[in-house]
């Protein structure tokens, strides 16, 4: 194993939660049958002093076995054998994590004071995501417009097919005609709204999502380099003032301008 493929590996193993000790000692323990705690120390970066507490915590997650013999050895179970275990030990961390955020979102919260709260979220793959979950959680009414076709995935499309079939009330458009036949060929009814002259060569606006009266997220598009793709952020709010005025808005422009 050369020095470059060793650290990779020794890296990749502590990301899934070995020490650096326990990383080593698995690694050193690959190309061999057996060995013992000098041995591995004389063929790793690991003390021998430190090889043994690192072997306790590999036979603890199932990664490796022990001989009880003078001196003790140490073997490295198989490949497919220690995926498995870590496979495993990550879920069991992840319940953990999950099960205590769950607990923290539980507790009351002493709220002496009220904060409109805005979050910011940037990258057209996580707004996506946002936009579809948004989307999933809609009651009454949702209000969408983009403005090119890279802001109307397949997830954002489904959610708003299955949000129609729960009987939400959908209002989409967009100053786009590709964008808006691209809605029709799903079965969902797309109002044109031409821009203003003035607005004819702003290509910084995004999307637009308002869920019932208290959801709203907007995006704009940031270029970021010259000459290179631009980024796309949105910011969003959910059961403030500030998105209830929005919406207002929204829907006050929507009655003036659209025919609906």
């Amino acid at each position: 194993m050369t020095n470059g493929t060793l650290a990779d590996a020794a890296a990749a193993l502590q990301r899934l939660g070995l020490s650096k000790y326990e990383a080593l000692v698995f690694c050193a323990l690959q190309p061999i049958e057996k060995a013992t705690a000098s041995e591995i120390a004389n063929n790793s970066d690991v003390p021998r002093s430190q090889v043994y507490g690192a072997a306790e915590g590999l036979e603890e997650l199932g990664l490796v076995d022990v001989q009880q013999s003078s001196p003790q050895q140490f073997r490295a179970v198989g490949l497919d054998e220690a995926r498995a275990h870590l496979q495993a030990q990550l879920e069991r961390e992840q319940d953990r994590a999950f099960d205590a955020l769950s607990s923290l979102q539980q507790q009351p919260i002493d709220e002496t004071e009220t904060q409109e709260d805005i979050w910011t979220i940037k990258g057209q793959k996580t707004i996506n995501d946002r936009v579809a979950q948004l989307i999933s959680n809609a009651n009454k009414r949702i209000i969408f417009g983009a403005r090119d076709l890279s802001m109307v995935p397949e997830p954002v499309i489904d959610a708003l097919v299955n949000a129609r079939a729960a009987g939400v009330d959908i209002l989409i458009t967009s100053g786009n005609p590709s964008v808006c036949e691209h809605f029709e060929e799903h079965g969902l009814e797309a109002h044109h709204s031409p821009m203003k002259p003035e607005d004819a060569d702003d290509d910084r606006s995004g999307r637009v999502l308002a869920i019932d009266s208290d959801v709203i997220l907007m995006s704009v598009l940031v270029p970021v380099h010259q000459d290179e793709m631009q980024n796309e952020i949105a910011f969003w709010s959910d059961g403030t003032g500030f998105a209830s005025v929005l919406i207002g808005l929204l829907e006050t422009w929507f009655s003036k301008y659209i025919d609906v």
